[in-house]
């Protein structure tokens, strides 16, 4: 069916047309658009292993004995102790901290299923200015804080307690897991770069947390919830380039009627 008017006969009407063929081709872009909008979502999951930016030793061991707070750095990185101290017959306590950058990934907030420390559990720790016996402490705590990547003393106070394990019936060779993950999730939705912990033994005795063979044992394992991604089926492509095929064949139509127009005016 033709126009109710000619093209070429009533200028006002040509308006009228290009609004026309200007309309149709806008639609079928939208559609286009509207298919790919409209695409399946594919779930995505991932799951990382982030190694320590920083790993170190904090010991408190006031005269009179220990008070919570960070005294000097130790050597003994990887060592969780609480103990009698040979110089001066008081309580020690030696934590072990590491820090991991979180900032280099553009985690979405609450989108971490799971962040779990893990280190590998060792015995036999000695050298280190503790007289009594050292046996199996029974329970280590893991603390959380805000880290910098920067080793400091104070570290050894800061953050809350996330949680305990009973290590009373392991042995040497066995893997930890101190789950972290309310704390991590919290790290990254208020978008800190760095997520430290810090490990303390709850009662007398000594364990070490890292492979003598190796100085990276300690690691977070952070597993991604899965994430829906649009992806267009084949069918919504193919429908995407007909659907702009139309606005373009619709638009090189109406430049060919302008020109006809001109040439008989």
């Amino acid at each position: 069916m033709g126009f109710p008017v000619k093209l070429f006969t009533i200028k006002g009407n040509l308006v009228v047309m290009k609004n026309h063929y200007h309309q149709v081709a806008v639609v079928s872009v939208c559609t286009a658009l509207g298919f790919v909008l409209g695409a399946n979502l594919e779930a995505k999951a991932a799951t990382l292993s982030l190694e320590p930016t920083i790993t170190f030793a904090v010991i408190d061991y006031l005269p009179s004995g220990s008070d919570g707070l960070g005294d000097a750095f130790h050597g003994g990185a990887g060592t969780v102790l609480r103990g009698i101290s040979s110089e001066t017959g008081k309580s020690a306590d030696l934590a072990t901290l590491t820090e991991i950058n979180i900032g280099n990934f553009s985690f979405a907030p609450n989108s971490i299923s799971s962040a779990i420390l893990q280190a590998e559990l060792n015995f036999g720790v000695f050298g280190i200015g503790i007289s009594n016996p050292i046996s199996n402490p029974g329970s280590l705590g893991i603390f959380g804080y805000v880290g910098n990547g920067t080793a400091e003393t104070s570290d050894f106070e800061a953050g809350v307690l996330l949680n305990s394990i009973d290590i009373s019936s392991l042995s040497a060779g066995d893997i930890l897991n101190f789950d972290v993950t309310p704390f991590v999730n919290q790290r990254v939705s208020n978008g800190d770069a760095f997520a430290g912990f810090s490990i303390h033994a709850l009662n007398f005795g000594a364990v070490n947390l890292m492979d003598t063979r190796s100085d990276n044992r300690l690691k977070l394992i952070v597993e991604i919830a899965d994430v829906a991604e649009p992806v267009p089926e084949p069918t919504t492509i193919f429908g995407s380039v007909i659907a702009i095929g139309v606005g373009g064949w619709l638009k090189r139509k109406h430049s060919s009627q302008q020109h006809k127009t001109k040439s008989q005016g």
